[in-house]
């Protein structure tokens, strides 16, 4: 299994700024990859992401503009 680290980030509905970042742990990159999307589109939706604008929750259309990803070395 391979371990990333990842930081995402963007803007929403209103141009409202947004972030998750989180760890991911699959068999390969585009594994990782895949999980990072699915976990930042769940925090997202669900009101867990960082906003920009405190106390305003960020609508779709989600735009990336930023997406980092690191492996973590054990």
């Amino acid at each position: 299994m391979i371990k990333y680290s990842y930081l995402l980030s963007g803007t929403g509905a209103g141009g409202h700024a947004w972030s998750t970042k989180g760890t991911v742990e699959a068999k390969s990159f585009p594994d990782c990859l895949d999980e990072a999307m699915r976990e930042t589109f769940y925090a997202l939706t669900q009101g867990k992401a960082v906003y920009g604008v405190p106390g305003v929750a960020c609508r779709g259309p989600y735009k990336i503009r930023k997406f980092e990803m690191e492996e973590v070395v054990q």
